[in-house]
């Protein structure tokens, strides 16, 4: 007669069977079960209710989850398994060099991620005809950015066939929106962070990225950043996409498509553009007359530390300027600097300039920059300031005498710009000037000041306009943080307004009043 045990394997740290063991107490089985049971009985008990998140919530969770850790959440319960195949989890599809690859080793560097193709055709099998967004950010490994341009694109092919499609690919990529491709052209491998090496884009990654852009028929947002392009090479970057989207495409990005001068005369062919973000050695007086007959209405010239500096960039002519101006009344210019150096914006003349904003830690406000910005824009301007705190304490603005500091600038600023409405300031002033800005600019309403630079006091000669009342009012007022908030809070009818510490400071971003 056989007797009915309970027994198992019991498995080590690798996952493989070592022996089974056996219990043959029934009882303490009984009781243990018992004891789940009144577990389960216990009305103090609390279980959590995660499986039954609403589906907005699950897909916002999900999104920010990478692809392994969908996949793992999706094992963990029958809800959770339907939200791996929520519509908006797929909405952007991050590649890196290690997305859906395994670890291969190489002689000569080591173990690299190699893209598993087989993984790659389950994925796009899967959810493929689900994917907003193509984001490429590669690091090392070119080779799997080629492989996976290469087999997406031919799964959009296969659906753009006339003799038909098969069935398991139908509908992939096919509500592809969005295709951001950034280029590490940085090969510098010095461990300073301001070395720079420059290489581009070019030969056979390029030309899968062009047979890419070709299928996305309907693609309304498009990114290349750093190509750094020969330029017979930028002069032919856009054509697939021009025959592909023309009438579709809603806001081009191109940052540095080259590193000279090299007009791109595509971005003025798309009928319904309204944004567009340049670099400005990829624009000339030609182009602005392009886009004077467009429909683009923000227009965002930006350098970043792989742009020329400055003073190697010519700006297009007031003429242009004046032009577009009178045939575009609409387009607003927005001028940005992302630099790790003491870089400066090139200023365009006559420009319908809306916003100034640097993100570069060294750039400290100057009386030539400010007063020649103010001088062009100061009809037009509506958002300025530094974002960046600087990188190290030594390059920080500490205590200086009021002449060496820029409290008379800003004040200038505020006092010359009706239509200032956000203004951020990372340097030293003190609690009398933020009260003089705050009643100067007629329509501020976002007031962004580092904490850490204000120095409290009225150091401001008394001025002939000013009565013994607001002189009194101002020295008061002056005196202590509270009262400059409590202040400041009336003026601009913002009841919380404060000053922000470094942290707040950092999370801080003009980009938010730009309308693009």
């Amino acid at each position: 007669m056989t007797k009915a045990v309970n027994a198992g394997w019991k498995l080590d740290s690798d996952d493989k069977a070592c022996y089974i063991e056996v219990d043959e107490n029934e009882n303490e089985t009984v009781d243990r079960s018992d004891e789940n049971d009144s577990n389960n009985d216990d009305p103090d008990h609390c279980w959590t209710q995660w499986s039954n998140l609403p589906d907005h919530i699950l897909e916002r969770i999900f999104s920010h989850l990478t692809i392994k850790e969908r996949y793992y959440a999706s094992l963990t319960c029958s809800g959770w398994y339907r939200a791996f195949y929520l519509p908006h989890v797929w909405s952007n599809f991050l590649v890196e060099d290690a997305t859906l690859g395994r670890m291969r080793y190489n002689y000569y560097s080591g173990w690299q991620p190699v893209l598993d193709h087989a993984r790659l055709q389950s994925c796009l099998l899967s959810v493929g005809h689900l994917i907003r967004g193509l984001d490429f950010r590669p690091q090392v490994s070119f080779n799997n950015m080629f492989q996976f341009m290469s087999l997406i694109s031919w799964a959009m092919e296969q659906n753009a066939r006339t003799a038909g499609c098969p069935r398991e690919w139908v509908g992939c990529g096919s509500r592809i929106r969005s295709l951001n491709y950034l280029f590490p052209c940085n090969m510098a491998m010095s461990e300073d962070p301001e070395s720079i090496k420059l290489f581009g884009t070019g030969g056979q990654l390029l030309a899968a990225l062009k047979r890419l852009m070709l299928c996305l028929t309907n693609l309304h947002s498009l990114s290349l950043v750093d190509l750094i392009l020969e330029r017979y090479e930028a002069n032919h970057l856009l054509d697939e996409v021009l025959e592909s989207c023309c009438l579709v495409l809603r806001r081009l990005c191109l940052v540095n498509v080259t590193n000279v001068h090299c007009p791109i005369m595509h971005i003025g062919l798309f009928l319904n553009l309204q944004v567009l973000v340049v670099s400005p050695q990829n624009i000339d007086d030609d182009v602005l007359m392009l886009l004077a007959d467009s429909k683009v209405k923000h227009l965002t010239l930006l350098q970043n530390r792989y742009t020329p500096p400055a003073l190697a960039i010519s700006p297009c002519s007031a003429k242009a300027w004046l032009t577009v101006r009178r045939d575009n009344p609409k387009l607003r210019v927005h001028l940005c600097v992302e630099s790790t150096t003491n870089a400066v914006i090139l200023l365009q003349p006559e420009a319908p300039v809306a916003s100034m904003i640097y993100q570069t830690p060294k750039t400290m406000i100057t009386s030539d920059q400010l007063v020649a910005a103010v001088d062009a824009y100061k009809y037009t301007l509506t958002v300025y300031g530094h974002e960046q705190l600087p990188a190290t304490t030594a390059e920080a603005v500490g205590d200086g005498e009021f002449q060496e500091r820029p409290d008379s600038l800003l004040l200038l600023l505020a006092r010359s710009c009706p239509g200032l409405n956000a203004l951020m300031v990372r340097e030293c002033i003190s609690t009398a000037t933020i009260l003089l800005i705050a009643t100067s600019a007629q329509n501020l309403r976002h007031l962004y000041i580092n904490r850490a630079q204000v120095r409290l006091g009225c150091d401001w000669p008394r001025s002939p306009d000013w009565t013994d009342e607001f002189y009194g009012w101002l020295q008061s007022a002056a005196e202590s943080i509270e009262a400059t908030e409590q202040e400041v809070s009336r003026i601009l009818d913002h009841p919380y307004w404060h000053l922000l510490s470094e942290e707040q400071f950092q999370m801080a971003s003009l980009t938010r009043h730009v309308a693009v």
